[in-house]
């Protein structure tokens, strides 16, 4: 984490990404970032291009600095308050790289004492290990994050750039079962395992099941918040977005670049098709196609 950075600086920083600058960057130093209440001089403020209130927002920040979009005017009030308009056209996204590249402290590297790594383990270099871990026989890439309490099973392979969050559990066996004539029932063998792509993170208290005879696949870019579960045989294709304690049953996949809202529950053997929206709480009993936005209990589509 970087204090006193220049305003120049994160402007280099973003660079084509900004569309224009209203007023001088230099000489204004910028150490931290903060909620709009407690806001001041050398605060980066930003605004998102969801509210309605910009311009007042904008006039009345205590920031000499904001990113905005260009439905912010550069009035005489901003003007006579000296302050910095950087216009962008996407001023979430810019503030969260910023955060990243100058306000985020950086991982630490190097197995906690008390975590406990299968010798035969595949274990990639400046990788994280927290305390009361337990890796199997297993992979994980270069650059990876892994939180105390986490219990990574055998034949899972994680990539690299990946976080995984306290409790997470990778690996545990499925419940996919079958009835004797009788009714007791018979547990499927899990022999698969997980495959986790590149730029992933598993958030707090989430499982992950291996496959059965195959594998769970999270693939790269993947993003899976906390206390979610995923089950057997899943496949996530690329740069998912999943959050809060969402539950995918046997056999879901779920196509690239979709999103998944909290508390849903999907049925197993269903197919989500790329770029998909699906609200929060909604009970997902069908296959849904590309692009499409569903909500509700059965989920159904949103009609354009």
């Amino acid at each position: 984490m970087q204090n006193n950075i220049p305003l120049q600086k994160i402007k280099d920083f973003l660079g084509t990404s900004i569309k224009f600058i209203h007023g001088n960057p230099k000489g204004l130093v910028i150490n931290k970032l903060s909620d709009p209440h407690n806001a001041d001089e050398f605060t980066l403020d930003w605004i998102s291009s969801q509210r309605k209130d910009k311009q007042r927002i904008a006039e009345q920040s205590k920031a000499k600095a904001l990113i905005v979009n260009n439905e912010v005017i550069y009035s005489e009030s901003i003007k006579n308050q000296g302050k910095v308009l950087i216009i962008v056209d996407n001023p979430k996204l810019c503030i969260m790289k910023i955060a990243e590249e100058f306000f985020v402290n950086k991982s630490k590297f190097g197995v906690h004492t008390s975590a406990i790594i299968d010798p035969t383990s595949k274990i990639g270099e400046n990788v994280y290990i927290g305390p009361n871990t337990v890796i199997g026989k297993s992979t994980i890439g270069d650059n990876t994050h892994i939180e105390g309490n986490c219990f990574i099973y055998d034949n899972i392979r994680i990539g690299v750039n990946c976080i995984i969050q306290a409790g997470a559990v990778i690996g545990t066996d499925g419940l996919g079962c079958s009835r004797e004539v009788d009714g007791s029932l018979i547990k499927f063998p899990h022999l698969g395992g997980v495959i986790i792509g590149d730029n992933v993170e598993i958030g707090a208290n989430c499982q992950i099941a291996k496959g059965t005879l195959g594998n769970t696949i999270i693939s790269d870019g993947c993003k899976i918040n906390g206390m979610c579960f995923i089950a057997h045989n899943c496949i996530l294709q690329k740069n998912v977005w999943i959050t809060g304690s969402t539950m995918l049953s046997g056999s879901v996949s779920v196509g690239k670049n979709s999103t998944i809202f909290s508390n849903v529950v999907v049925r197993e053997q269903i197919k989500i098709g790329e770029s998909v929206t699906i609200g929060m709480g909604s009970v997902v009993t069908k296959h849904i196609p590309t692009g499409e936005t569903w909500i509700g209990n059965p989920a159904k589509p949103i009609k354009k």
